[in-house]
C-alpha cells in the first residue's frame, strides 16, 4: 500500500511514554557511525547501562515510479497480529474510540502510517506502549552515554525496545516506533519531532531521542568557609563555624527538545548543620543570571536532616549550560549526636524522583581529654582547676568559649561562641572539650584549687588529628610545658594527657625529660631575688 511522503513526518513526530520517542525515515544518520550499504537507525542521548534492540514490523519501500513522493508500506507477516492489536489498544484509548477502514486488513501498519496530524500524537504514543517484540531482535547497541547507531538494518519500520538493570532486577523502558534511513528520499527531507516527548531537536528521519534518561548527574559539589578570615582545611569543622557550599549540575542537553523539561536539585543536611535558606542563590556557570525556578525549603524532619529542592520551571531553556547553586550553612551542636560528623548530599533529578547516589561532603569535628591531678590526696584527680583555652601553640589572643554539655555540671564542654572562657576540670578530675576542629590548642591554667602553688603555672600544648575517615587522636607537643608540669602516662594500655598542680617547687617533676625543671624554676627564683635585691640597694642610695 503506497502512502503520501507525509508518512514520513508523522513517523517521526513520534511518540513516547515515560521514556523513548518515535522516529523515522530518513537518507542518513548524522552522527553515530552506520555501517556501509546498510540501513540505520541513530540512538541520539543513549543511556549509560542500556541496551537498544531493534524489531523489524513493516516493510518501506520507496516508490521511484512516483519520483520518491510516496513510500510503500507493507506489513510482515508475522508481525501482523502483534500490529493490529497495538492498533486496536490505541484506537480504543481515543475519544471517541476510533476504528480501522476495513481496507487496511491484513495490513495494519498501513493504517499507522496515516496517523499524520499533531492530533494524533496521543495515539501513536499509546500504539508504540502496546507493541510487543515478536522473535529476535534485527540490531542491538548499548548505550553510552552519547549516540548510537543501530546498525546493519533492512529498510523498514522497526519497534525499538530499552533494556536495563536497576537494582538487581532488568527493567523495561518504553517502547519507540522508529524507521530506518531510507534510500531514494532526499536528505534534505525534514520532519517535525513532538516536542510533547522530547523530540523537538529532532528534523530528520532515522533517528530519535532516548527519552527513558538515566538519572541526572551532579558535576561537583564543593565547600569553603563562608569568612575568609576563619580558617577551614576543607575536612574538619568547629561547632558555630559558618561554610558555604557550592553545587554544580548540568542540565540535560535533551531538555530543549521538549516543551517543558521538570529538573531539580535537592540538597540533604544531617543533622548538625543549619541551612541558611535566604542565603541560597542559583546563576549559572560564569555568573549569569537564572529566572524561573523555586526553592522548597529548607524543611527539618523528624530524623534532624534537612532537605531543600530547587525546581526549574523552564529548565529547557538551559539545556546543556552547568547551574551553579550555593548557599550558606552553620555547624551546630547536633553534630556531637551525629557521630561527630555532618554530610551533606545532591542529587539532581528529571522526574522529581531523587534515586541517584549523589555527591556527598563529608566534615568531622575533634574533641581531646585530659586529666587534672595534684599531689597527696588529690595524686589520682584535681577537681576545681580553671583553664583558659587559645587556639594554635600559643596562650595568646582571645581565649576560645565552650559550655558546658551538662548544664552545670564541670568537665565536659563544647565549643560555643555564646559561651564562657573557662573550663574547670570536672569531679573526676578530667577537661574535656568537643566540637573542634583539627588543630593545635594551647592551655594555661588560670584559677587554682585552694592550697596550690599559685605562681608555677602549667601551659602546654594539645594538637588534635582528624583522619580522613574521621577517626580522632590527640597527643601533647612540645610546644609550652616549660615546667614539664603535662604529661603522658598510658592507663590500660590506653595513652592518657595528665597535668599536675603543685603546692611547692620540690614537688616539679625531677627526673625523665623534666629534669631540668628544678633547676629552671630555682633560676627563675633567684633572678627574681636579684631584681629586688637591686631595686632595694637602689632605694638605700637614694
Amino acid at each position: 500500500m503506497k502512502m503520501r511522503k507525509l508518512f514520513a513526518g508523522i513517523a517521526a513526530a513520534a511518540t513516547l511514554l515515560g521514556g523513548m520517542a518515535l522516529g523515522a525515515a530518513s537518507a542518513q544518520a548524522d552522527d553515530a557511525a552506520t555501517t556501509a550499504g546498510t540501513a540505520a537507525i541513530k540512538v541520539k542521548n543513549s543511556q549509560e547501562g542500556h541496551t537498544y534492540a531493534a524489531y523489524k514490523f513493516a516493510t518501506l519501500t520507496v516508490d521511484t515510479d512516483n519520483e520518491g513522493k510516496s513510500v510503500q508500506v507493507g506489513t510482515d507477516a508475522a508481525w501482523e497480529e502483534a500490529v493490529q492489536q497495538a492498533v486496536n489498544v490505541a484506537n480504543n484509548a481515543q475519544q471517541p474510540v476510533q476504528t480501522m477502514p476495513a481496507e487496511y486488513a491484513g495490513n495494519p501498519a498501513a493504517y499507522v502510517a496515516t496517523k499524520t496530524g499533531t492530533a494524533d500524537e496521543a495515539w501513536f504514543r499509546a500504539f508504540a506502549a502496546a507493541m510487543r517484540t515478536q522473535g529476535a531482535a534485527n540490531s542491538t547497541v548499548n548505550g553510552n552515554g552519547g549516540d548510537v547507531a543501530l546498525n546493519g538494518l533492512g529498510e523498514g519500520w522497526y519497534l525499538v525496545t530499552d533494556t536495563y538493570t536497576k537494582d538487581g532486577s532488568q527493567r523495561t523502558g518504553v517502547n519507540a516506533i522508529v524507521a530506518t534511513t531510507l534510500s531514494g528520499i532526499a536528505s534534505d527531507f525534514k520532519v517535525v519531532g513532538d516536542r510533547g516527548t522530547g523530540q523537538g531537536k529532532i528534523t530528520a528521519v532515522g533517528e530519535f531521542v532516548a527519552k527513558n534518561e538515566n538519572t541526572p548527574t551532579i558535576d561537583e559539589k564543593t565547600v569553603a568557609s563562608a569568612d575568609p578570615e576563619v580558617s577551614f582545611d576543607g575536612t574538619t569543622v568547629k561547632i558555630g563555624q559558618k561554610l558555604t557550599y557550592t553545587v554544580k549540575a548540568t542540565v540535560p542537553e535533551t531538555a530543549a527538545g521538549y516543551d517543558s523539561y521538570l529538573y531539580s536539585i535537592q540538597d540533604v543536611a544531617s543533622k548538625g548543620l543549619t541551612i541558611d535558606g535566604e542565603s541560597i542563590k542559583v546563576q549559572q556557570a560564569g555568573g549569569k543570571n537564572v529566572t524561573g525556578y523555586t526553592v522548597t525549603g529548607p524543611t527539618v524532619g523528624q530524623t534532624g536532616e534537612t532537605t531543600t529542592t530547587i525546581t526549574f520551571a523552564n529548565a529547557k531553556d538551559y539545556a546543556g549550560k552547568q547551574l551553579v547553586v550555593t548557599y550558606n550553612a552553620t555547624v551546630n551542636d547536633q553534630i556531637l549526636d551525629n557521630a561527630n560528623k555532618i554530610t551533606n548530599t545532591a542529587k539532581a533529578s528529571h522526574d522529581g524522583i531523587f534515586d541517584g547516589t549523589g555527591v556527598t561532603k563529608t566534615l568531622y569535628t575533634g574533641n581531646l581529654e585530659f586529666l587534672k591531678y595534684g599531689v597527696d590526696a588529690d595524686a589520682n584527680k584535681l577537681a576545681g582547676a580553671t583553664f583558659n583555652v587559645y587556639a594554635g601553640a600559643q596562650a595568646e589572643g582571645t581565649p576560645l568559649k565552650f559550655s558546658n554539655i551538662a548544664t552545670g555540671v564541670n568537665g565536659a564542654y563544647k565549643f560555643d561562641v555564646n559561651g564562657s572562657e573557662a573550663v574547670v576540670s570536672g569531679t573526676d578530675g578530667k577537661v574535656s572539650l568537643n566540637g573542634l576542629a583539627a588543630g593545635k590548642y594551647t592551655f594555661k591554667e588560670t584559677g587554682f584549687v585552694a592550697g596550690y602553688a599559685k605562681n608555677i603555672v602549667p601551659e602546654f600544648t594539645i594538637e588534635v588529628t582528624i583522619a580522613n575517615n574521621g577517626a580522632v587522636s590527640y597527643a601533647l607537643t612540645e610546644d609550652n610545658n616549660k615546667l614539664g608540669l603535662a604529661s603522658t602516662a598510658s592507663v590500660d594500655k590506653t595513652t592518657i594527657i595528665k597535668v599536675k598542680n603543685v603546692k611547692s617547687i620540690t614537688q616539679l617533676p625531677l627526673t625523665g625529660a623534666a629534669g631540668t625543671t628544678l633547676f629552671t624554676v630555682v633560676a627563675l627564683l633567684v633572678a627574681g631575688a636579684g631584681v629586688t635585691v637591686a631595686v632595694k640597694s637602689r632605694q638605700r642610695m637614694h
